[in-house]
């Protein structure tokens, strides 16, 4: 595992490279996509996801959903580092059959197509009881926006996963409180949420999302579970530029030529 100095210039050279490949190709999410950096970060270099970029489909690795595929280009800069694909298919991005704005299968490391949210957790629930009838070791990870955890899907999956007790299944939800059009805050039905899945099932904690520390420590804290586990990790959307920070606009704008040299 590398350091955590480390991680952090890793998370801010995905930030750097995302701002750049949105502005060149005229397209992106950097709101969300900031907000969960942080959370990718650690699980491709914090020694949790078991894959292997020299063998992309073997059979016994951990698989892994972006629910929010949008955040893509914190996912691309981090599958290009570790060899799942080269730099030249990365500045493919935006450009017509080059990477779009959505994660698909036909990118080596990437489990699931994106775009329809509220079913990466019910894929990975059935991903992860699949290891269990096949007698696998692996384990299924979702990263969830706090907004898509609104959709009927996610709890038909939160109900499945905690009544098969599939304690190899590991939902993050990036909780950065804004979805593309509204605020959502403590008050909404994330108010009793902890509550909710303790009763249906589940181990559910709260952590700080850039935290690499306390990812550290609830990572660590949930390798002898019995039960599926849900991570609320409270984040910043557009974290690490300070004009984007907590901005419903920039869920999906792109800087002009001032804000980008801010940027």
């Amino acid at each position: 595992m590398k350091s955590f100095i480390d991680l952090e210039h890793i998370s801010s050279k995905i930030r750097l490279g995302a701002l750049e490949e949105s502005v060149r190709a005229g397209r992106g999410h950097l709101g969300g996509t900031y907000s969960c950096v942080e959370i990718l970060v650690y699980l491709y270099y914090g020694s949790v996801l078991q894959v292997d970029p020299k063998n992309p489909n073997w059979s016994d690795r951990d698989r892994f959903i972006l629910g929010k595929g949008h955040a893509c280009l914190a996912l691309y800069p981090i599958l290009v580092d570790l060899g799942f694909m080269t730099t030249e298919r990365l500045h493919t991005y935006g450009k017509n059959g080059g990477l779009g704005g959505q994660l698909d299968k036909t990118i080596p490391g990437v489990d699931w197509n994106t775009g329809s949210l509220g079913h990466a957790l019910g894929v990975c629930a059935g991903m992860a009881l699949s290891a269990k009838l096949d007698n696998k070791n692996f384990s299924a990870y979702a990263v969830l926006g706090d907004a898509e955890c609104e959709e009927g899907a996610i709890w038909e999956a939160i109900t499945f996963a905690g009544k098969n007790k599939l304690n190899n299944l590991v939902g993050i939800i990036d909780r950065n409180r804004l979805s593309v059009t509204e605020i959502l805050d403590d008050d909404s039905f994330f108010r009793n949420y902890t509550d909710s899945l303790n009763a249906l099932g589940w181990d559910c904690f709260e952590v700080d999302g850039h935290s690499f520390d306390e990812l550290s420590r609830s990572f660590n804290r949930i390798k002898n579970s019995e039960k599926p586990v849900m991570i609320i990790c409270n984040t910043i959307k557009g974290k690490g530029i300070s004009f984007m920070e907590n901005e419903i606009r920039w869920h999906q704008s792109l800087p002009t030529k001032k804000e980008y040299d801010l940027a």
